[in-house]
């Protein structure tokens, strides 16, 4: 007991550390068990709740279906929950169990998360305490460098969402956009042409640094009709499912969508054709659950 003690004190404090951006491990396609899809991109931006234990484990129960809850509750805001499976049981197994329980947040197998300024001790470090099976929960703030809660207690944590989804929710600052620009313009152009849009308008001289990518973006059709799919995708994938708008997104919808927009996988930039593929797979999960 002593020694997770110091291991998870050893934890925080590293933790604490908000100089650099935490990086998310293990949410590759083939590590995926449940619930929504999500990826890196889409992650960013959003305050960020990470849930870590076995849920195979019938004692979790009334906490997964509370941390569903959870979920139901504030999924249309800049919010995602993620599940990390911790745990010994197939793959089959972990899925039938989420079914049961109703879970549609997304669940991976042994999500995490490290810094790019870690020591090797420090990865160490931070690998023993999440082989611990006992459940653990973080919340990051929507720029992935504050910890805003570690602990075990749903309760308490979701207490911590509201004040870091109102921090989310003001204005962004030149820096803030900056951050996200910086990463998307390289892999998601699709979603860094449409916040390119709204950077030049409040921060025009600070856009200037990215002149080059909006003139080539500007003049790439590609590109557009990528920032129409990455659009539409991501309605689909936050609409209310209470809203009137939900009764226009139909399976059949869908179906023309994502054969009007296949073409860009075949794209010869990669990150467009990956970035497209990602869309176009969150429409078809969509339209899995209509």
């Amino acid at each position: 007991m002593l020694g997770k003690g110091i291991a998870a004190a050893a934890l925080c404090a590293l933790m604490c550390q908000a100089h650099a951006a935490y990086e998310w491990k293990g949410i590759e396609k083939d590590r995926r068990l449940g619930g929504r899809m999500i990826s890196v991109g889409y992650l960013k931006g959003k305050v960020v709740m990470l849930d870590r234990r076995d849920y195979t484990d019938p004692k979790n129960e009334p906490a997964i279906r509370r941390l569903q809850a959870i979920w139901a509750t504030y999924k249309m805001k800049p919010f995602i929950l993620l599940g990390s499976h911790n745990g010994d049981a197939s793959a089959s197994k972990v899925e039938a169990v989420l079914k049961k329980l109703g879970v549609t947040f997304p669940v991976y197998n042994g999500a995490w998360f490290t810094k790019p300024d870690y020591r090797p001790e420090d990865e160490e470090m931070m690998m023993k305490v999440f082989e611990d099976k006992t459940p653990v929960i973080c919340i990051f703030d929507s720029t992935f460098r504050k910890r805003l809660y570690y602990g075990r207690d749903d309760h308490a944590a979701q207490g911590v969402i509201p004040s870091a989804l109102l921090a989310a929710s003001r204005p962004m600052t030149a820096r803030q956009f900056q951050f996200l620009l910086d990463w998307e313009v390289e892999n998601l152009p699709g979603k860094a042409y449409l916040r390119m849009k709204e950077f030049r308008e409040q921060f025009p001289g600070d856009a200037s640094k990215y002149s080059a990518f909006w003139e080539k973006a500007s003049g790439d059709d590609d590109i557009k009709r990528l920032a129409k799919l990455v659009e539409l995708s991501r309605l689909v994938k936050d609409r209310d499912e209470n809203a009137k708008t939900k009764h226009r997104i139909t399976p059949e919808v869908l179906e023309k969508t994502i054969e009007k927009y296949s073409d860009l996988k075949q794209n010869a930039n990669p990150a467009v054709a990956q970035e497209a593929k990602n869309a176009l797979a969150d429409m078809k999960f969509a339209a899995s659950t209509l």
